[in-house]
């Protein structure tokens, strides 16, 4: 690989990181809504599937983040 080719690449995946971080930004005010909302919820064993499931979501959206 010649110097240029592995600079853009480099260049390349420094802009697709920043993105991600961008993209988790914007929806990391939402998921902490999301656990307020769910201490409000009477039912435990509801909530906590709800929590597991938002939980999933998060773990996704980092695996997607190492995918870059």
């Amino acid at each position: 690989m010649n110097n240029r080719h592995h600079l853009q690449s480099i260049i390349n995946n420094s802009q697709a990181i920043r993105e991600e971080i961008r993209r988790f930004e914007s929806v990391h005010p939402s998921i902490y809504a999301i656990y307020d909302l769910i201490e409000l919820i009477p039912d435990s064993l509801i909530a906590q599937q709800i929590r597991d499931h938002v939980v999933c979501i998060e773990g996704e959206f980092y695996i997607s983040q190492l995918n870059i």
